[in-house]
């Protein structure tokens, strides 16, 4: 497995001022410090390529994906969709990166700090569902040629959160062309039990393409629910955490196991949206990395 951390344990894209003030090269120098290959790129990033490939390989760390929000479900513009995805093809391969995580946005609440992730999402139709299915195969088909995989992200706050919303999906799409990006955390905040994130695992091991490992927080989540939090309203009360935290919900280690039984080589990526005033990001960014190598050996 490839051992990556997102820049969301010290800011965060979503909402920009969380962490605003730490500077990129200290997310890449504690990055490196703590022992991961690298991670996906962030709001504050370096847009200048040179710059980018700079900063990563002088410190021999890589890119493991870029996030895409898709637009297909409007069935409005799908050549401007279309077109953007291309560009963030041609970035990925300007970085060598392999894999496009995407999840589609259309009339998401997740950036909306007014509306409830759970209660205000968009939830598709039939010919929605229609659309994005068959549009995600055509930019799986696009991600292929270029050498790339497309994995689809399930995300609180958007019209894939559940574990029936993500079975339909996959039993709707190309196997050869959309693949399972598997988010723990977002799949249990979405109403999922242990007992149905071990199941899917196992039964889409083979199309785990790239995988988000993280946690929610026992005594924060029955409160988001209740209260029917906003994507804001939860990061800011500590709902995600990293693998190896004693206050997570889940116990990951079967996830983990399912992964290695197939030799899972791809990126295993740790992530947790928090609010760096909260939950210091050396210290979260350490306790997953030792939690991660006590389970695989490295």
């Amino acid at each position: 497995m490839v051992i990556g951390i997102q820049p969301t344990g010290w800011t965060n894209d979503d909402f920009p001022e969380i962490g605003n003030d730490t500077p990129y090269q200290v997310i890449l120098d504690q990055t490196q410090q703590t022992g991961y290959q690298g991670g996906s790129t962030g709001h504050n990033y370096p847009t200048h390529l040179p710059s980018l490939l700079y900063s990563l390989q002088s410190r021999k760390l890589r890119i493991a994906s870029t996030w895409f929000g898709t637009t297909f479900t409007t069935g409005l513009n799908f050549d401007t969709a279309l077109a953007a995805f291309k560009q963030q093809i041609e970035f990925l391969k300007a970085v060598d990166a392999k894999d496009v995580v995407v999840a589609e946005l259309a009339n998401a609440v997740n950036q909306v700090r007014s509306k409830s992730v759970l209660t205000d999402r968009p939830i598709l139709n039939t010919p929605e569902w229609y659309l994005l299915t068959t549009s995600l195969d055509i930019a799986g088909k696009i991600a292929q040629e270029n050498g790339m995989q497309l994995s689809y992200h399930p995300h609180v706050g958007t019209a894939v959160m559940t574990i029936e919303e993500t079975d339909r999906l996959l039993a709707s799409t190309d196997p050869n062309y959309v693949a399972l990006c598997l988010d723990t955390a977002h799949l249990r905040y979405g109403g999922a039990t242990q007992a149905d994130l071990e199941k899917l695992t196992k039964t889409y091991v083979k199309r785990i393409k790239h995988v988000h490992l993280k946690n929610v927080r026992k005594n924060v989540l029955p409160v988001a629910v209740s209260n029917k939090y906003s994507f804001y309203q939860a990061i800011e009360a500590g709902i995600f955490t990293v693998p190896g935290d004693p206050d997570g919900d889940l116990n990951l280690d079967p996830i983990v196991a399912d992964l290695q039984s197939i030799g899972y080589d791809r990126w295993l990526v740790v992530e947790a949206e928090q609010d760096p005033l909260r939950a210091d990001p050396l210290k979260f960014a350490q306790t997953a990395r030792a939690y991660i190598k006590s389970r695989i050996g490295y």
